[in-house]
């Protein structure tokens, strides 16, 4: 198609680059302003010359206005300005995953995985189809009691926010189906066979039941006893015995049967007599479950990174295959392919089962027309993007239809009629399903499972002119494997996945042409000046004319630096300045113009300062302190209203307590924009992370080793924390997000005192210390001291495992660090201490350094999830785990029967900054419940310094042994339980700490006091 080029005849300018219209509007302002005594308005009159040239230079500066963004946004290089709160559509569209779409989405994106599906069922069924709540553990309200219980009754909780995750792993070249442990194998070179001639296969356990004690390497064979071979209706059975006596029972099968013999069962027990032969089998067994188990340990690792808040994941296995068998017959066209038309059948039908998932790359989807913002819908993937409508058709079958499926094989080119349509299905060790044997017409598939063509027990006959035909084994096969190759959209590396930033050029817009060298020469200001005998009322007249249009030419200058640096009014970064000037220092005879004030002002201009106190020349020209604040303010709400986000209620708030002097002051100017450009930084983060949980299990994992771990630099001291502490932080100006101890201890002085002491009959020196702790609020902690070192060490240690409450200022050293909450333990040696002096005064130097530490910013907030608190199982004859406290009345209100289903608590100081008062708490309250899940229900309290400190010790075990459990919850689990049964204990000890308020006579002035408000205030003593 040729395109054309045309010069519009006639041209429409905007205003403000349209001289003819500034003319015109400038002579009607001129009117309105002169008219009684101005009625000459032809060219040659000089106001009218000025009115030109001043229209002439407005259609420059319009012109300039015009440019696009991404001109004004370029530096000199081209690249992209810094520090700019504008994100591509893959920052600020995406989001973590959200809903069960989403985590599909996130994990098909795994290389290894073909399809995943969530189960978020309320209730689930137990093999007399009873419901049972969807948990480890089943919990159940006794209203009578007033309290959850573990003994069933008829009242259960079943709690939400849980899954159980089924994975599909893909179909390897090398393995095949990795859901399942079957390995085909070509059979041995024998006496009988050539090698090659056939196949058979092992049906092993899947990788979540292989717990056979082979060694992992080639040396297999030496542990081999024997291998005894027994005939099956369908195949064999082989029952493998090891050196250790341990064996493994699996069955065998026959894939391909070789052309010219029959294999019997002293060939099958030929084969695995052959323990070389069997060594090579299990090493690619080993291999094939190692690499599933990797699969689905990324798979765990994904979703614990991008876990919902007050949500959890119960399981994540491989799902369970249920294989089908198809006999039929087939009649074709007489020129037909037999081979082809019989491997698209198989591609047909296992499309039919289980179909993929396809993934597009950004082009496709535009030239579909897909608009960006549901291309961006969910998750960032690493391979392409999946389209939801595609995925939504891709869950699992509970049923198949005959009438599917001839539909299918019908649209096949060459089929003309399918004939005796038979389906079986078969068990585990290849025997046929009782009760499913030769269906016609339909074929349920049971819960949770996904239907699996077999190619080896399945039947196809093809006839041509009512001649039977049979296919190519080995053609077959590889015709099926380039179908799929073909019409899979398989996963995408190195693709474009994100929009481009537009590419701008960097203008010229800071340049500016002197106004007054437009004028007509005779004027004596333009770049040649007057002429050398002018007069010297000509001059001073030349001069004024000059002074004059210096407002203008000044004006039009810093309009233009305006536009040169506005990049720098909607930046992130730090700025001294809202308004841009230019010194003009290069007009021809500026200088007497100037006079003495050039120097003045060209030093104001060249140092811009708008945020000191004390103004200096630059304030005095053009912005106060007052106006700079205000402007900066503005430039930066304008940026969060793009993100529909508002700090006016915070503005509304912009006080802190003087507790010196008992008034309230504004929060600095620095405090608020920099909570406002902490928010605009983050912002893809906090916006599209806002509904997500922090990873109570972080693993890292070596690619090369293959070795997953804990990452224990993630529990405690780190920003991995829900995003909902991220989004209320930042906009409630809490600059620190960390995961830390907010409690503080501070004064930490040491007295160290001798005594001589009898020990089985001989006088030692026993070195003892006594710390005098002051708490924040400087109230001194009682004096606890132990007579004996036995003594001692009961009261510690009924404080670790009951969780009480030591008094932490007067004790010996036979404590650790931990029961005061600080991260680097000093393990101290009891015996050493008690009789060594100088051992006992070194710890004593190490303990007084770790508790003179300084305090971390006590600006923060723990969230916990009740989920989380949730009890798990327990070997039998365990103790179980302490339940939450509940307060049913009677079960008459179901909402309150379930202390774990959405709900979290909320902790804070009360102490730092303006968190006591009580405007500030109702505003981060009202806040944080906005911001929140509107599905979660949040319990928020503001703990004193002492209740923070045991409340802290406390979570910090739990969220370390809550990690260690999800590692191994075998060895972990009476760890967890300890540490779990002592944060649901301190939860009920929980309880906010309100501002002291006192009670007055009626004649007494209220002034200065507080006055009592119910809920919101302690009663203090009556004021006399």
């Amino acid at each position: 198609m040729n395109e054309f080029t045309t010069i519009p005849k006639n041209i429409i300018l905007p205003p403000d680059q349209d001289y003819e219209f500034l003319r015109s509007e400038g002579l009607k302002h001129i009117e309105n302003l002169a008219s009684e005594v101005w009625t000459d308005y032809n060219a040659h009159d000089p106001g009218i010359t000025i009115l030109e040239a001043l229209c002439y230079a407005i259609t420059e500066l319009g012109y300039r206005c015009g440019f696009d963004i991404k001109d004004f946004l370029r530096n000199e290089d081209g690249t992209l300005v810094n520090d700019q709160a504008l994100y591509t559509a893959k920052e600020i569209l995406t989001i973590n995953p959200l809903t069960i779409n989403d985590y599909r989405k996130l994990l098909i994106d795994i290389k290894g995985v073909h399809n995943a599906w969530l189960i978020a069922d309320d209730v689930q069924y137990d093999e007399k189809k009873n419901q049972l709540p969807v948990n480890e553990v089943a919990v159940y309200a006794d209203c009578e009691n007033d309290q959850l219980t573990l003994i069933k009754n008829t009242n259960p909780l079943y709690l939400s926010g849980l899954y159980r995750v089924l994975l599909d792993l893909d179909f390897d070249d090398r393995f095949g189906d990795l859901n399942n442990g079957e390995i085909v194998f070509e059979n041995p070179a024998t006496e009988k066979f050539a090698q090659g001639e056939f196949f058979f296969s092992l049906e092993l356990p899947s990788w979540k039941n292989a717990d056979f004690n082979f060694p992992q390497n080639a040396g297999i064979e030496t542990n081999i006893d024997s291998a005894v071979i027994v005939k099956k209706e369908q195949g064999w059975e082989c029952m493998l015995t090891l050196v250790d006596i341990s064996n493994l029972v699996f069955h065998i099968s026959i894939s391909k049967a070789p052309s010219s013999n029959t294999v019997d069962d002293s060939d099958v027990q030929e084969m695995f007599n052959n323990k070389k032969f069997i060594s090579l089998v299990f090493k690619s067994y080993f291999e094939k479950i190692f690499l599933a188990r990797n699969i689905v340990f990324l798979a765990g690792k994904s979703l614990q990174e991008h876990r919902n808040f007050c949500e959890d994941f119960i399981s994540v296995t491989t799902i369970d295959d249920e294989e089908i068998a198809f006999c039929f017959d087939v009649d074709v066209n007489a020129s037909a392919d037999i081979e082809k038309i019989e491997a698209e059948i198989f591609y047909a039908i296992d499309n039919y089962l289980n179909p993929s998932v396809d993934f597009y790359s950004l082009k496709e989807l535009l030239n579909k027309n897909i608009p960006v913002d549901e291309i961006f819908t969910g998750p960032i993937l690493q391979h392409g993007f999946v389209d939801t409508e595609q995925l939504e058709h891709t869950t699992l079958r509970n049923i198949i239809h005959t009438s599917d499926i001839i539909n299918l094989l019908m649209d096949i080119e060459g089929v003309q009629a399918i004939r005796n349509f038979l389906m079986t299905k078969y068990d585990g060790d290849g025997n046929k399903v009782a009760g499913s044997i030769s269906e016609k017409w339909c074929m349920d598939i049971s819960p949770w499972h996904k239907p699996v063509l077999s190619t080896d027990k399945s039947k196809i006959i093809l006839f041509k002119n009512q001649f039977p035909f049979l296919s190519k084994y080995d053609e077959v096969r590889d015709t099926v494997l380039v179908l799929h190759a073909i019409h899979s959209k398989a996963k995408l590396n190195g693709l474009e996945d994100d929009l481009p930033v537009p590419e701008g050029s960097k203008r010229d817009t800071e340049s500016h042409w002197p106004l007054q060298y437009d004028f007509p020469q005779t004027y004596g200001i333009g770049q040649s000046g007057l002429p050398s005998n002018a007069s010297e009322q000509r001059i001073a007249q030349q001069l004024q004319l000059k002074a004059y249009l210096m407002f203008y030419e000044q004006l039009l200058a810093d309009f233009f630096s305006q536009l040169t640096n506005a990049d720098k009014l909607f930046s992130v970064a730090p700025i001294t300045q809202t308004y841009f000037a230019q010194f003009l220092k290069d007009i021809k005879d500026i200088e007497k113009v100037y006079s003495t004030a050039s120097a003045t002002i060209e030093n104001s201009i060249a140092i811009p300062d708008a945020t000191t106190d004390l103004k200096n020349g630059w304030q005095q020209l053009y912005e106060s302190k007052q106006i700079f604040e205000d402007r900066r303010n503005r430039f930066l709400d304008h940026l969060l209203s793009r993100f529909a986000e508002s700090f006016n209620d915070y503005a509304l708030l912009m006080f802190r307590i003087n507790y010196e002097d008992k008034t309230q002051e504004k929060i600095e100017f620095k405090e608020l924009t920099g909570a406002k450009i902490n928010t605009l930084k983050y912002y893809p983060v906090i916006s599209s992370e806002r509904g997500k949980a922090f990873n109570y299990f972080p693993e890292n994992y070596g690619p090369l080793t293959q070795v997953f771990t804990i990452d224990s630099t993630k529990l405690w001291d780190t920003d991995n924390v829900s995003g909902l502490e991220k989004r209320i932080s930042f906009l409630t100006g809490i600059t620190d997000v960390s995961r830390r101890f907010l409690y503080c201890i501070k004064n930490v002085e040491i007295i160290c005192g001798e005594e001589l002491v009898e020990v089985e009959g001989e006088e030692i020196l026993k070195c003892f210390h006594t710390f005098s702790l002051v708490s924040l609020e400087g109230i001194k902690m009682n004096s606890l001291k132990y007579e004996t070192k036995d003594a001692a060490i009961v009261a510690v240690n009924d404080a670790i495992t009951l969780g009480a409450d030591l008094d932490l200022s007067n004790y010996l050293f036979d404590i650790t660090l931990q029961l005061i909450g600080h991260s680097n333990e000093i393990l101290l040696e009891s015996e050493a201490i008690f009789n060594d002096k100088p051992s006992s005064m070194e710890v004593a130097e190490k303990l007084a350094t770790e508790l003179s530490k300084d305090c971390n910013d006590p600006m923060g907030l723990h969230l916990i999830e009740h989920i989380l608190l949730r009890p798990r199982p327990v070997n039998m004859g365990d103790q179980d785990f302490d339940l939450m406290e509940v307060c049913l009345h009677d079960c008459d209100c179901l909402c309150e029967m379930d202390p774990y289903t959405f709900r979290a608590s909320v902790v804070l100081p009360y102490w730092p900054g303006h968190f006591d008062n009580m405007d500030f708490r109702n505003y981060f309250e009202n806040k944080i419940r906005e911001e929140a899940p509107a599905h979660v229900m949040l319990k928020i309290c503001w703990l004193n310094n002492e209740l923070m400190r045991e409340f802290e010790v406390r979570y910090k075990s739990w969220i370390e042994a809550l990690a260690a459990y999800s590692f191994d919850r075998v060895a972990n689990l009476d760890t967890f339980k300890i540490a779990n049964n002592l944060m649901i204990d301190i939860l009920k000890k929980l309880h906010s700490e309100y501002p002291l308020a006192t009670l007055h006579d009626c004649d007494e002035s209220k002034e200065g006091s507080n006055t009592v408000i119910l809920g919101k205030t302690v009663l203090g003593t009556f004021k006399n």
